[in-house]
């Protein structure tokens, strides 16, 4: 049962679940890649598709289920997507060829899709329904249960793998959706229209976030922020291995701090009351991670490479909830599923464009050079994003001095 306020601890688990979905299934693979090449007799060329069409899918999928969220309710759309994510897990089990695990990522990422852009709208409604502002705790738990997913995906994949092989990187989503569709049918509200409901939207509600200025500018520097977050990542990474020649676990381990510094930052942020205070705090920390990479070279202590994903950790942390709030409060009521999803969007969009840079500055190996290359790189991306935090929202848009991120002023 909703708890009396509407967005009661039930209720935001309840979302959460849901919303760590998309995470967990984006980083559960890496583990499996090679499992998976090594069965069907495939290089790694052809396995990297794995993670690609889940990104494509994604980015397709969270505006377009945010779309179908604000028309035919968000808890219909969230039970549709568990139920696609199910039908996925099946096919990934199943699979009795790379075609057929291909259709199965792109069946998963859109069913993932949902969650998140529903979650939102259904926060919005309840936000509405009960006249009261939205708890800054409800979104930054969303913020969080993506790091937390995102965190874990690569330890269970490992452990899912030694029990019963790759094929159970698939299956595990059954169990997940299940948890989903019990939470969902418990303790989220049903699509009932009423008095505080948004209007059914249209096709015309892409162009009017298109039409708004704030948003944009919310998504373009999301999108560059979450361009330095998924080259450190995956760029990093990679400079752990080759360069500074620590083996897997020890490279693991040094990137923990990204998400486990990241988790309590967001917290903390969900309950402060700026929003632009708080945008301009994580675009200067982006600054500072992305130019500590400088300092890095194959003799630095494991110490230093420790401190420099801390500094990662905690502009994740403020970044993610912020530029959250931020999109929240300056998206309509009734368009607020579809601008959740393309924020999402956004971010992969991000995963894409860091892909590049990483491939730019590595070439064959990850060198100490390439790293300091990559990192100059990350630094321009991130003034970028320090300027687009000194933008001020246009008037009216975003409430400063109420408690809660996410208000909206009439």
């Amino acid at each position: 049962m909703v708890m009396k306020d509407g967005l009661g601890g039930r209720f935001t688990v309840a979302v959460c679940v849901g919303a760590a979905l998309n995470p967990i299934n984006s980083s559960i693979i890496a583990i499996a890649l090679v499992s998976i090449g090594e069965a069907f007799g495939v290089g790694t060329g052809t396995t990297a598709w794995l993670v690609s069409v889940l990104y494509v899918a994604t980015a397709i999928g969270q505006p377009t289920m945010g779309w179908l969220a604000d028309r035919f309710g968000p808890r219909r759309v969230y039970l549709v997507g568990l139920v696609l994510l199910a039908v996925g897990g099946l096919l990934g089990f199943w699979g009795p060829s790379i075609g057929v695990l291909l259709i199965a990522r792109i069946v998963i990422g859109l069913g993932t899709s949902a969650a998140y852009p529903a979650a939102v709208a259904m926060i919005r409604r309840q936000s509405l329904r009960t006249g009261r502002a939205t708890p800054g705790r409800t979104l930054g738990a969303l913020a969080v249960a993506a790091q937390v997913s995102l965190a874990i995906g690569p330890p269970l994949g490992g452990l899912l793998i030694a029990f019963g092989g790759w094929h159970w990187v698939f299956l595990v989503n059954l169990p997940l959706a299940a948890i989903g569709a019990l939470t969902a049918i418990a303790w989220l509200p049903p699509d009932e229209r009423g008095a505080h409901d948004a209007p059914p939207v249209s096709a015309a509600d892409f162009r009017t976030i298109l039409a708004s200025r704030d948003l944009m500018l919310t998504y373009l520097r999301y999108g560059l922020t979450m361009t330095v977050g998924y080259t450190f990542i995956f760029g990093w990474t990679q400079w752990l291995e080759q360069s500074a020649e620590l083996d897997v676990a020890l490279a693991g381990w040094l990137l923990s701090p990204m998400f486990l510094v990241g988790i309590p930052t967001a917290l903390i942020v969900a309950r402060r009351r700026r929003i632009r205070r708080a945008l301009m705090v994580g675009a200067i920390g982006l600054l500072f991670a992305a130019a500590s990479l400088l300092l890095l070279n194959q003799r630095s202590s494991v110490l230093l490479m420790f401190a420099v994903s801390v500094l990662f950790g905690l502009q994740n942390g403020v970044n993610a909830v912020s530029n959250q709030a931020a999109m929240y409060a300056e998206s309509p009521p009734g368009v607020t599923g579809t601008a959740a999803g393309l924020l999402r969007t956004s971010q992969y969009l991000g995963a894409v464009l860091s892909s590049f840079l990483i491939s730019m500055s590595f070439g064959q190996s990850a060198s100490d050079d390439g790293l300091h290359q990559l990192a100059l790189s990350l630094v321009v991306v991130a003034c970028l994003v320090v300027l687009l935090a000194a933008v001020r929202p246009s008037r009216g848009t975003v409430t400063e001095t109420q408690p809660g991120f996410g208000t909206v002023q009439s």
